[in-house]
């Protein structure tokens, strides 16, 4: 007959360290650091045109474009938004970072991670190179709270 082994474990919280006891062995390492929240901005390709859903984006946040493209054609997204910010895009098993990345291509039905932080206010404008007349926007209002 087996016998159930059971585990107890207990966190404590010094001076910003965290404590674990576990089964009589003790663990501890850093507190976790509370990270800002990402703004997310999601971009949907289909029938040759950008369909956007946006929250109100605010400067100097984590922001996080997730573009999927349902057509059965190649797009791309590209903008200047990202110039001279470090940005990291993934998509299609490839993961690129710089400061001069302009852009992500699509497959058809394949989506695409871009991550940067929202530095400039003011329309920025997206297009997809291949299709000319495929355009779309997002808008980074800069406003002091009241």
């Amino acid at each position: 007959m087996m016998k159930e082994a059971r585990m107890t474990h207990r966190l404590s919280w010094v001076g910003g360290i965290v404590v674990a006891a576990m089964g009589g062995v003790l663990f501890w390492g850093l507190a976790p650091v509370e990270s800002q929240p990402e703004q997310v901005v999601e971009v949907v390709i289909k029938d040759f045109s950008f369909i956007t859903k946006q929250g109100t984006l605010r400067l100097g946040l984590p922001t996080v474009i997730k573009i999927t493209n349902e057509d059965a054609e190649r797009h791309d997204f590209g903008s200047t938004m990202f110039e001279g910010i470090p940005t990291k895009m993934e998509g299609n098993g490839v993961i690129v970072y710089g400061r001069g990345v302009g852009g992500v291509m699509l497959d058809p039905k394949r989506n695409a991670v871009i991550r940067f932080d929202m530095e400039r206010p003011g329309r920025h404008t997206f297009r997809c190179s291949i299709h000319p007349n495929m355009k779309g926007e997002l808008l980074l209002l800069s406003a002091e709270a009241v």
